[in-house]
């Protein structure tokens, strides 16, 4: 085998579990009621986390979709209720996603997810925000470190799976040295906050190799740095 092949290889196996340890699922809903493991929703599947998450508390040592624990906390500021509707629309794994939510009716103070620990890099980031039983009543998602902080409205009828801006918003954001990421999930401007906002789960999954800025699929670096 050619040596850059060779490399190429030993940095692929070696750099698939970093990854995999910074990437997380998390449900917010009872402990006992996650969606399994072969779950991957609209992203990667794995071992999800299940939170209540109600204001003011941090969850610590989260699991990562490996199913080891790390030393990555979480801290949710605004949503203040943690509520279970069975949407007929949804079942099985979807419905364990689904149909539990976060939910702020504040027009300014949003449910905000603050992670720590987390190691440097990119990310991708998936925020679900899907009303059951008021698929149409929108969210208005958000993360703080994605370049030009654009916000997404998520709503919509279920389609029978998963289906960008209607169950979910897709970030891509990076993670800096304070190892800090930041979501939202709010009311869309102008909407009334006695319909309130869901948040129902989220799912980080790491897109980089390594810290030092090699990016996945841009080996331009290693094949000119390899003989």
């Amino acid at each position: 085998m050619p040596r850059f092949a060779t490399f190429l290889f030993l940095v692929l196996a070696l750099g698939a579990a970093p990854i995999l340890a910074q990437s997380f699922n998390v449900d917010f809903g009872p402990a006992d009621a996650v969606p399994p493991a072969t779950y991957g929703a609209a992203g990667q599947a794995g071992v999800w986390n299940g939170f209540l998450g109600l204001h003011g508390t941090t969850e610590v040592n989260l699991v990562a979709i490996d199913g080891l624990p790390t030393s990555v906390s979480m801290t949710q500021i605004g949503g203040f209720e943690n509520l279970t509707a069975d949407d007929p629309a949804t079942s099985g794994a979807d419905a364990a996603l689904l149909d539990d939510y976060l939910v702020t009716y504040d027009a300014v103070l949003e449910s905000c997810l603050f992670f720590d620990g987390l190691e440097a890099g990119e990310y991708e980031v998936l925020i679900y925000a899907w009303m059951p039983l008021a698929p149409t009543v929108m969210g208005y998602t958000s993360v703080d470190q994605e370049i030009g902080f654009p916000h997404y409205e998520v709503g919509g009828p279920w389609a029978g799976q998963h289906q960008q801006l209607v169950t979910y918003s897709r970030h891509t954001a990076t993670v800096g040295a304070d190892g800090n990421l930041d979501m939202h999930s709010g009311i869309v401007p102008g909407a009334s906050p006695l319909l309130g906002a869901a948040l129902n789960g989220v799912q980080i999954r790491r897109i980089s190799l390594f810290a030092d800025g090699f990016e996945s699929g841009d080996l331009s670096a290693w094949s000119s740095a390899v003989p």
